[in-house]
């Protein structure tokens, strides 16, 4: 059973992965595609700019951070709040690599996808894993977690700048919208008590990217080598 489970899940994933739209050129995106203001983000004192291969810590509005729930400590669910273990986010261009191959520059364009790599990991996952969710077909608790045993129903994201408050705009302190792409039937986020779930609404929650330092490199490399 838990054979055939993951061979659903790398199936979905190999599909999910192959109809993403490339960031690797400008002329991979539609003419209307809104490339993110790396003036803007940069002066941003809410949200750093989002590089492909940087690692982040990501806040909410309230400045609490995303992390690990210690209600389930073997699985380390997401979620915000005062009694979170803050988790750090490496910004990831695909599955196999975080950085674009195809590009100098790894900033990231309004509504290119990435994949969020959980440093820390859980108990299944002790080297760290990306973001999944309990999302249907395969769960219905919609909780999101580092991935861990056969629970690998990754989660793809994409931003967009916050910036409806014109007070926001000009000062170029925005926030960032973040938004989830490629389940079968949740097509968003939303936060219940302190934890982060999918939702079948087109939902998105608005959190800012703050730089932090990745671990050595060496020990990522160690870690997961494709990373």
């Amino acid at each position: 059973m838990l054979g055939h489970f993951k061979s659903v899940v790398t199936a979905y994933l190999a599909l999910t992965v192959t109809v993403q739209p490339s960031v690797a050129a400008p002329g991979a995106h539609p003419d209307t595609a809104q490339v993110l203001s790396q003036d803007a983000l940069e002066r941003s004192q809410a949200s750093d700019s989002i590089k492909y291969g940087q690692c982040y810590q990501i806040k909410n509005k309230d400045g609490q951070d995303l992390g690990h729930l210690p209600a389930v400590p073997d699985w380390n669910y997401l979620g915000f709040g005062s009694n979170v273990k803050a988790a750090h986010f490496k910004v990831c261009q695909n599955l196999g690599h975080c950085k674009d191959p195809n590009r100098s520059g790894q900033e990231l364009y309004t509504g290119a996808r990435f994949w969020l790599f959980d440093v820390a990991g859980n108990a299944y996952s002790p080297r760290g894993e990306f973001v999944a969710a309990n999302s249907p077909p395969f769960h219905s608790n919609k909780n999101m977690y580092p991935g861990g045993l056969g629970y690998r129903y990754y989660v793809n994201f994409w931003v967009d700048n916050d910036c409806t408050d014109s007070d926001n705009r000009a000062s170029r302190r925005c926030n960032v919208k973040l938004h989830i792409d490629n389940l079968r039937d949740d097509k968003g986020l939303v936060i219940e008590g302190d934890a982060l779930k999918t939702t079948t609404n087109d939902n998105s929650i608005i959190v800012s990217f703050q730089e932090v330092a990745c671990p050595d490199t060496k020990i990522l490399e160690e870690q997961n080598y494709d990373l």
